[in-house]
């Protein structure tokens, strides 16, 4: 059956049983105060009905709920069918008063028939008994149920699994499923019609509640399949875990944070510099809606090997990932399963917007989807092979002649063989018809992009880009102060390719060390180039968190930004900025955008007589400097937050879905509060539930073995072959 893509609609009915032991809970009791909307109907046993109202202290002030008088020792069944006697025929979720509740409980629970059409009931997570218990052994003493949902957030997988059985205390049921229920019968034969009739039963594995005290364990009712489903149950990764933070103890718990959020794909390569930045930004600094990251994963002329969907920018664990039948080489036009994995993450996750960071390893399938999508032009693909628009200069045209001669001759345009000119003309034709959807637009970091891709791409001068100015956040800065006198220091932040200027530098080096000391940070191994410099002088690779103390060492007077292709943002010219480096920076694309010449930097021509003369001036002239340094350092930096309520703004998804979407777990496991579990031992990214047969762990492995052989491009057929013959021959011992 298709997915419900309707808004469900529930009443939430409360079973307040005979006896002082079934009183009310506090939390539910609060909850129930703060829902003054119509949607309460108390079911009260004859038993408790003189007492009832003295029993809601809570309730005072606000509307009376409804209340129906129900014989005393009811069940969930009972109570369903008295309320369609009296004509309730919506959807109902029932709950016993005794119940231990959070914050939108029931919006949580009603979020899992949204899965599917064939979902008759829906039950919570609890420890009452094995199907639905997200724990291995025991529940830990010390944690109570705000506890449980709060490392629910970190944990869940955003599933909604199939389950054998119905929580017997709490439960969504759907209006056709409570239809078809029959008078006198209990729960468990209630279950085996609706299975007869061909209802499922679904648990969500983001809410926890535990019921009254007084019930007793429930305990799932032998049926075929019951043994199996518990020996692989769906938890067995939450419970893993449940027991880490069990050992971790009540220090642990996370910070409370909400569960029903809208859910944003972004979608991005794994080649990580200022794209990997931009995401990693985004997703901490994004507190409002969930971000999930589509990543293509592979290697050269496959770029698009594997797709892997993560939780947040951290390549972690996927939640789910596909190893493609055809790789994609570079971007696919179409792609048959790439579309299948969309429908798949969509239906699932419940995505309301799509944010494309990059398409390369993608196919654009991911722009036919009818949701809104903002492309974000963190380069010039898929218009430009070479990825940033240069080819003896700056490209300001690139018809077939020109392409074809880029392809033959263009060091630049080294990334994508597996496809000629020809495919690069029909791939842009397909994108350029694509960005004329309603449903797309388009934003780029700087006024530069939106002005190169108008000039070269006529087919969308008449599609509008929004800027948006990436932000970011930075550590605070030491105090220091360039040397007033000696000689003039000078600091090249970041990557030393050939397009971020290496030969550019390497030209200017001989005639600015007579007056200047350079110092190169973060150039990595192309740095080597400049190994004359000393050892002193190269700070190959750094943690972010350490650029401000490594400048504060050198103390530079000025920056070098010395790109030869147009950068469509720059980061680093952003940090020279947060230091309060004034910059020196190639007159193109980005850097021309963001530089006001004398004031927040200077501009030169991207060669190496015009960087030498200007760096020249700038030595004779050091009084130019000082006001641009003292303008920087009074310029608040642009914060991850302000960028993310920008892109908010172009997607006002807060009041499209009346239901948003549940969690998929939040990135990580908030363990800097517990020194004591970084010193536990972790194997990899393995994960095995001690309740599972050795046999089955042994099966499973072989599996993944066998699997991750016959993927892995590198090894050799012959060895492949021994490999896999190794592997049938352990599967068929193990039986």
């Amino acid at each position: 059956m298709p997915r419900n893509l309707a808004v469900p609609r529930w009443r939430v009915c409360v079973h307040v049983r005979a006896g002082a032991e079934f009183g009310w809970h506090p939390s539910l009791l609060d909850w129930l105060g703060r829902h003054d909307d119509g949607r309460v109907i108390c079911v009260v046993e004859t038993a408790q009905a003189s007492s009832f109202r003295g029993a809601m202290p809570a309730l005072a002030g606000i509307a009376a709920p409804q209340v129906l008088h129900i014989p005393d020792g009811s069940n969930m069944v009972d109570v369903l069918l008295a309320l369609a006697q009296q004509n309730e025929k919506g959807d109902l979720i029932y709950i016993d008063a005794g119940c231990t509740v959070v914050d939108d409980w029931d919006a949580l629970l009603a979020r899992a028939v949204c899965e599917d059409t064939g979902i008759g009931v829906a039950s919570p997570l609890t420890a009452a008994s094995p199907v639905f218990s997200p724990f291995s052994a025991d529940k830990p003493a010390w944690m109570d149920v705000g506890h449980v949902n709060r490392w629910l957030t970190h944990l869940s997988r955003g599933r909604a699994f199939e389950v054998p059985a119905i929580a017997s205390f709490c439960a969504y049921w759907r209006a056709e499923a409570v239809a078809a229920l029959d008078a006198g019968c209990g729960l468990a034969a209630a279950e085996e019609t609706l299975l007869e009739r061909g209802w499922r039963f679904v648990a969500c594995d983001w809410l926890y509640i535990e019921g009254p005290a007084a019930i007793e364990a429930v305990v799932p009712r032998a049926r075929e399949g019951l043994q199996s489903f518990l020996t692989y149950h769906p938890l067995l990764r939450i419970r893993h875990g449940f027991s880490e933070a069990g050992v971790w103890g009540e220090a642990s718990v996370p910070p409370s944070a909400p569960m029903l959020k809208p859910v944003q794909l972004h979608v991005a390569h794994s080649w990580g510099g200022g794209l990997g930045r931009w995401v990693e930004d985004y997703c901490e600094a994004d507190s409002a809606r969930w971000n999930l990251v589509l990543r293509s994963i592979g290697t050269w002329g496959a770029f698009g090997q594997r797709i892997a969907l993560y939780r947040s920018h951290r390549m972690d664990q996927p939640l789910r990932d596909w190893l493609l039948d055809m790789p994609i080489g570079s971007i696919a036009i179409s792609h048959v399963q790439y579309r299948r994995i969309l429908d798949e993450i969509v239906r699932d996750f419940h995505v309301d917007a799509v944010i494309v960071s990059s398409l390369i390893g993608h196919a654009l399938d991911i722009l036919d989807l009818p949701l809104p999508t903002l492309i974000v032009g963190h380069d010039y693909t898929p218009f430009c092979a070479a990825l940033s628009i240069r080819f003896d200069g700056l490209c300001t045209r690139c018809d077939g002649d020109r392409l074809r001669d880029c392809f033959a001759h263009n060091p630049l345009n080294r990334f994508f063989r597996d496809a000629g000119p020809a495919y690069w003309e029909a791939l842009r034709e397909h994108y350029h018809r694509r960005l004329h959807q309603p449903h797309i637009r388009l934003v780029a970091p700087s006024a530069s992009v939106a002005r190169n891709l108008h000039r070269l791409a006529p087919a969308i001068a008449d599609v509008p880009v929004e800027v948006i100015a990436h932000g970011m956040a930075f550590p605070p800065r030491p105090a220091w102060e360039p040397a007033p006198t000696g000689r003039l220091r000078l600091v090249v932040l970041g990557s030393m390719a050939p397009q971020k200027g290496a030969d550019v530098l390497a030209a200017a080096l001989p005639a600015v060390s007579v007056f200047a000391d350079v110092f190169l940070v973060g150039c990595g191994d192309e740095g080597e180039r400049f190994a004359a410099l000393g050892d002193d002088r190269l700070v190959r690779r750094y943690q972010r968190e350490e650029l401000p103390a490594i400048i504060a060492g050198i103390a530079p007077h000025a920056g070098l930004l010395l790109s030869v292709v147009p950068e469509t943002f720059s980061y680093t010219l952003s940090e020279l900025w947060a230091m309060g480096v004034p910059p020196v920076a190639t007159r193109l694309g980005g850097f021309a955008d963001r530089i006001d010449e004398g004031r927040n930097g200077f501009l030169c021509d991207p060669e190496a007589d015009a960087l030498v003369d200007l760096l020249r001036t700038l030595d004779v002239d050091r009084a130019r400097l000082a006001p641009v340094r003292a303008a920087l350092l009074s310029t608040p930096v642009r914060s991850r937050e302000d960028m993310v309520a920008d892109y908010h703004r172009m997607l006002p998804l807060d009041e499209r879905r009346p239901m948003p979407g549940v969690a998929a777990g939040l990135p990580g496991r908030p363990v800097a509060q517990c020194p004591e579990a970084e010193e536990r031992e972790h194997i990899g990214a393995l994960y095995v539930d001690r309740q599972v047969p050795l046999r089955t762990v042994l099966q499973d492995f072989i599996v993944y073995l066998r699997r991750k052989t016959e993927a892995t491009p590198r090894m050799g057929a012959r060895r492949k072959r021994a490999l896999l013959g190794v592997f049938r021959a352990v599967s068929r011992v193990l039986g």
